[in-house]
């Protein structure tokens, strides 16, 4: 056994490490608390705090004017209110509804009323008692018509339990030019005398609207500049005819119960889907630019659901409304549709590039498209500075995992609409839907009126390598129509 002596305690190096440590640790944590007591958030410039409480709920946003008297008001100044009572009324308990619904209908009354300056956008979501109250016509008139708001939404929080308001508003209440996009949801209209020269609007989403339809055919008439209309409505006599004529409108989308006819005629039309019971006979669609409804998107019920969509350039311009509206809302449609037909130039990347976000988000549903109609644009004048290296750039891209021809998404039939047998792209779209092992296509349809004699060849050139590349796949077949 080893004989040395054992250090004592005192003797020993560590106490002095300890001390040093903790002073360490001691200065490091003054140091921590002066840069904590720094407020450096507070000496940013307006604009950057709006910015930051641009991240906020507007009930978080006001309740930092506790934080410093530099960020007191700063939240009068955002450029969005959004309130929902339904979610605030949670927080009081021990009385009626109403009484509660009235109190905060208060608080809400004086944010607006406190609030610096114009709105780009407000939502509100509210009970049925602030309409019997009057309040919210009040709100209405104020935040159009004082705070020149851009975008409104009003939303009734109402259940089975209430009979849907009913919206008496004066004349021309949305008529403002600065209101740009209006939704409303669970309401009943018995006239449309408040649309009256509603021609600012440009997006106008009806949802969940009982009227008349006379009351809707004069609402859309009185809004003759829109470019995004949404309906999702019903009226009680099913009796009439949906009249839809704008020369602006670019996106439609319709879910209507119980309804006799539908009438569009839109000749700038490049997005259309509809989910509603009617019979073929009593839709007609006047719309050039898109793919006509065929009998194959009718189900047995006469049940239509269906998107139709022109792949525009425009769509891939900064600020364009419709593609902003089609990549946002496209996932609240794709659950229900069967059939998809698009108009694309798959020698347009930008074109290609919006079919890919398209089709990404129907692989990330997972759901099967019944027929996928593709109608094969061919522009041949001049391409832009700089899109041919862009096109070969996406080309080379095409062979990735990124590629459009890679999107996983199931197919029962494919219809073809001015087919070209010798177009490298067009052949590897359809060629890649039909060679997959457990959702490949089953069945490839190809239009030949207006086909020249000379392309015929090239086509059923086209159609032989393609079934010789399935062959072995019994269910597989190519036809003409």
């Amino acid at each position: 056994m080893d004989s040395s002596p054992v250090p004592s305690m005192d003797s020993s190096p560590i106490p002095s490490m300890d001390s040093s440590l903790l002073s360490d640790a001691r200065g490091k944590r003054r140091r921590n608390d002066l840069v904590q007591n720094v407020d450096r958030i507070s000496k940013l410039p307006d604009h950057v705090l709006l910015v930051i409480l641009g991240k906020l709920s507007t009930e978080e946003a006001i309740q930092t004017s506790k934080l410093s008297t530099r960020w007191e008001g700063v939240w009068k100044q955002i450029p969005n209110l959004n309130f929902d009572m339904k979610k605030t009324n949670k927080h009081f308990n021990g009385q009626s509804l109403a009484h509660r619904s009235g109190f905060i209908a208060e608080l809400i009354t004086k944010v607006i009323n406190n609030h610096d300056g114009d709105l780009e956008c407000c939502e509100i979501k509210h009970f049925p008692y602030q309409w019997q109250d009057g309040t919210l016509e009040t709100w209405i008139q104020t935040l159009i018509h004082v705070k020149s708001t851009k975008d409104l939404s009003l939303i009734n929080c109402t259940d089975l339990r209430w009979r849907r308001s009913v919206l008496h508003l004066p004349p021309n209440t949305f008529s403002h030019p600065t209101l740009t996009s209006l939704l409303l949801r669970r309401y009943d209209l018995e006239a449309a005398h408040a649309f009256n020269n509603c021609r600012n609007l440009t997006i106008l989403n009806l949802v969940t609207i009982c009227a008349e339809v006379g009351v809707f055919n004069a609402v859309i008439a009185s809004c003759p500049s829109l470019k995004v209309l949404l309906l999702d409505i019903e009226w009680n006599d099913g009796t009439g005819c949906l009249e839809i004529k704008n020369s602006k409108l670019k996106i439609l989308h319709l879910a209507c119960n119980d309804i006799n006819s539908i009438e569009v005629t839109a000749p700038l039309l490049d997005f259309f889907s509809v989910d509603f019971h009617i019979t073929r006979s009593n839709l007609t669609l006047i719309a050039p630019r898109l793919l006509q409804l065929t009998k194959n998107c009718w189900t047995a019920y006469t049940d239509v659901s269906y998107i139709s969509y022109n792949i525009s350039c425009d769509d891939q311009v900064k600020g364009n409304i419709e593609s902003e509206f089609i990549v946002s809302k496209i996932d609240d449609y794709l659950p229900w549709v069967k059939c998809l037909a698009v108009s694309v130039d798959l020698t347009n990347p930008k074109e290609v590039n919006m079919l890919h976000r398209v089709l990404t988000k129907w692989d990330k549903w997972g759901r099967k498209i019944k027929n996928l109609k593709i109608f094969f644009k061919q522009n041949n004048g001049p391409k832009q500075e700089g899109e041919s290296s862009i096109l070969e750039a996406q080309q080379k891209k095409w062979n990735g995992k990124s590629s459009l021809f890679s999107i996983d998404i199931r197919v029962e039939a494919v219809w073809l609409y001015n087919f070209s047998g010798l177009n490298k792209e067009e052949f590897e779209l359809v060629s890649s839907l039909t060679q997959r092992k457990r959702k490949a296509t089953k069945k490839v349809m190809i239009k030949t009126l207006s086909i020249p004699e000379n392309k015929k060849l090239e086509i059923e050139a086209a159609m032989a390598k393609l079934m010789k590349l399935s062959k072995g796949r019994k269910k597989f077949s190519v036809n003409f129509f």
